[in-house]
């Protein structure tokens, strides 16, 4: 086949029309290596990528000689005839380019030579030093080729190299420092050599315009980098090389800067790097303060996904339509990722969407074959199972389904899932049934306060008066609601009595519930002062948080938000848990913002000491901790006047008067304080001051204040 295409040459025979005789072969004429000479002048070639910066060296470096000049006279052999060395050598090689060169530069030096019929003739001698010259070249050792150069200049100093010869050398030795220096990271260095040896950047060697593109982009030349990208796109045919090009650019620019370059697509050949783009971009929006993704890149990234059934996808998606408040159509993803990959991711992810549809008994049955792979599918399977024991109004639970509830409670000693048990138990008038679940969950976390008013509702139903006491002495100083479980002094008159609380309807929450005991409480109690920090972080006005959505199904920043939206709607029981999920971001801002906004969900719980160690949980400014100080102040005084301890009521109303005025809801809290300490003169002082701004709860106070006084006078 070689002696074909050789013999076309020889006759003269132009290279598209050689590229058609050979087309049988499947040999492209103009195929040529990284380190071959530029295509033949026969052929319309794009000029090279111009790196169009200054020719720039280091100080005390200088370029290597260049081998010929164009004063060279022309290379002849012994006997005077032009030297067929590297014709011969080309056409030996197969390289058919070199030979047509090497063919009309000795035509143009000798226009009577004549090239020989055969190049391939065994009658032929070549010189063997100018074979081993071209050897070294093709082996990439150029400084041995120079030194062989060298030594075939001394022995013969009628020899010149050829200008290909030369040519290759010089862009061989410039890639190379071009290469070192990339692989290095000097750029500078890179840009420098590109300007110098503008014939490395062109489509016979694409690595050299990458590493010009990189070069560029990395030294704030942004646009001159996409350049170059744009050149070997516009160029350059290889449709391997074309895509690697679009890979590295991805790698190095933003999403913006790479629809110039995606617009030079022929026949779709970088729709999978389209599809990659989509993917990062969903990925990237479902990061803490990720942008929102292009709705392009969705719809893309949707059709594919479901077409290909590819489950990871699904999952992606369904996480951002649940990261946009659109359970419905995650949901959709979701089911679908479950039929392609029956596994616990996609459960998880089918779970949560089920959750915030306010269907759990459906999300239970999900997760549950998958609920002991791992610690992040059992929180949403265990979230999930509290949320179908507290359904309102209160549905019975299949015995499987319970069975599985218990033994997960029991498995994983989660006090959360045993409290509403609890609940679950009491709501269906099973009281004993009850009260053992919220010992368990007491026995598993003893400051779990919600447990703990469990019990003392579940003993007052069981008649056990005296376990309703130890309970009050336990928990009264740290929790309002125990405190004022039952008959309790009140705080604006010492006669007034509070009724004990009914049984808890079935078609209540345990946080309605807790709502329902409060509001039979003293008023000044219900009114101890908290600081309303509803819009402080971003609350949603209570739009967005009616479903159920478990704290770590949301990023920290999505918790936040979810959790001041559930304060709005005054659950701060439910408020505390997603604060808490805020805790876990790296945004110092969210942190701070989280850590108030629990401490203060805590406040409204009655629960003070909770919420001072909130308030620690990260740094918030001193106008915020004054805030909360105060407040956890106020309710540790109407706590401590709750149960008698009146001394007690008037040291933190004296720590909070450091910080803030007393209302005179507190000053009447002050002055019974000092009623019930027969202190009846500083008693009457106070009462008679409120009273005198027209507050009227001071009235009765100031008229028990002076009886007490003239019966003491009296005696």
């Amino acid at each position: 086949m070689n002696r074909v295409v050789l013999t076309l040459c020889l006759i003269g025979i132009s290279l598209p029309a050689m590229a058609q005789a050979i087309a049988p072969f499947g040999v492209d004429p103009m195929t040529v290596s990284e380190t071959g000479p530029a295509p033949s002048s026969t052929t319309q070639q794009p000029a090279p990528f111009a790196a169009d910066m200054p020719v720039q060296t280091e100080i005390g470096t200088t370029l290597p000689d260049p081998i010929i000049t164009a004063q060279a006279p022309p290379q002849t052999s012994a006997s005077g005839a032009p030297d067929e060395t590297a014709l011969r050598y080309f056409a030996q090689q197969g390289d058919t380019v070199r030979l047509q060169r090497e063919i009309e530069r000795l035509r143009a030096l000798y226009p009577n030579w004549q090239p020989p019929a055969d190049p391939l003739t065994t009658d032929f001698v070549p010189d063997q030093t100018i074979v081993r010259i071209w050897d070294l070249v093709t082996a990439g050792d150029y400084a041995g080729a120079r030194a062989a150069i060298a030594e075939k200049k001394a022995a013969d100093p009628t020899f010149v190299p050829t200008a290909d010869l030369t040519e290759t050398i010089e862009r061989g030795e410039a890639g190379t420092r071009l290469r070192i220096a990339s692989d290095a990271g000097q750029y500078d260095e890179v840009l420098s050599i590109a300007a110098n040896a503008p014939q490395l950047l062109t489509c016979a060697s694409v690595d050299n315009l990458w590493r010009l593109a990189e070069a560029f982009i990395k030294t704030g030349t942004k646009q001159r980098g996409i350049d170059a990208y744009s050149y070997v796109l516009t160029n350059c045919t290889d449709a391997a090389e074309r895509f690697a090009t679009m890979q590295k650019a991805i790698d190095l620019l933003d999403r913006a800067d790479l629809t110039a370059l995606l617009a030079l697509e022929k026949d779709e050949e970088f729709a999978t790097l389209r599809l990659d783009l989509a993917r990062r971009a969903v990925a990237a929006a479902l990061e803490e303060g990720g942008p929102t993704p292009a709705s392009d890149d969705v719809d893309l990234l949707g059709k594919s996904a479901m077409a290909d059934k590819n489950a990871e996808d699904l999952r992606l998606l369904g996480y951002l339509e649940l990261d946009r408040s659109r359970p419905s159509e995650a949901r959709r993803f979701f089911e679908a990722a479950i039929s392609a990959d029956p596994s616990p991711e996609s459960a998880q992810g089918l779970g949560v969407a089920l959750v915030q549809l306010n269907d759990p008994a459906a999300a239970e049955a999900a997760l549950a074959e998958y609920r002991d792979d791992n610690e992040d599918i059992a929180k949403v399977y265990r979230d999930a199972a509290a949320a179908t024991l507290a359904r309102e109004p209160r549905l019975a639970v299949s015995e499987t389904t319970l069975g599985r509830i218990v033994e997960t409670a029991i498995g994983t000693r989660d006090a959360g899932l045993a409290q509403e048990l609890g609940w679950y138990a009491y709501a269906f008038n099973q009281p004993q049934t009850a009260f053992e679940w919220f010992q368990t969950a007491l026995g598993w976390q003893a400051d779990l306060e919600p447990a703990a008013y469990g019990l003392m509702v579940t003993a007052n139903a069981l008649g056990d008066a005296a376990r309703v006491e130890e309970i009050r002495r336990t928990w009264g100083g740290r929790s309002v609601r125990i405190a004022q479980f039952g008959n309790l002094t009140s705080v604006t008159s010492p006669a007034s009595v509070v009724p004990l609380p009914k049984p808890r309807p079935a078609h209540l929450t345990q946080a309605q519930t807790v709502r329902v005991v409060q509001q039979q409480a003293p008023r000044q109690v219900q009114q101890a002062e908290a600081p309303s920090g509803g819009g402080s972080g971003g609350g949603s006005g209570g739009g967005g948080c009616q479903t159920f959505r478990p704290p770590n199904s949301l990023s920290p920043g999505g918790a936040l938000t979810h959790a001041w939206c559930l304060m709005d709607l005054n659950r701060p029981a439910q408020a505390v848990d997603h604060f808490g999920r805020a805790l876990d971001s790296a945004n110092e801002a969210t942190r701070s913002d989280a850590a108030y906004g629990r401490a203060l969900a805590f406040v409204r719980l009655g629960l003070p000491d909770e919420a001072a160690v909130a308030a620690a949980a990260a740094p918030i400014s001193e106008r915020r901790a004054i805030e909360l100080q105060t407040a956890i102040l106020t309710l540790k005084a109407t706590s401590a006047y709750g149960i008698g301890e009146y001394q007690l009521a008037l040291a933190m109303m004296d720590a909070r008067a450091q910080y803030a005025p007393e209302r005179n809801d507190l000053l009447t809290l002050r002055a019974w304080s000092y009623f019930h300490l027969r202190r009846f003169r500083e008693a009457e002082r106070i009462f008679e001051a409120v009273a005198a701004t027209g507050y009227g709860d001071a009235l009765s106070g100031l008229e028990a204040s002076r009886a007490s006084l003239r019966s003491a006078q009296s005696q």
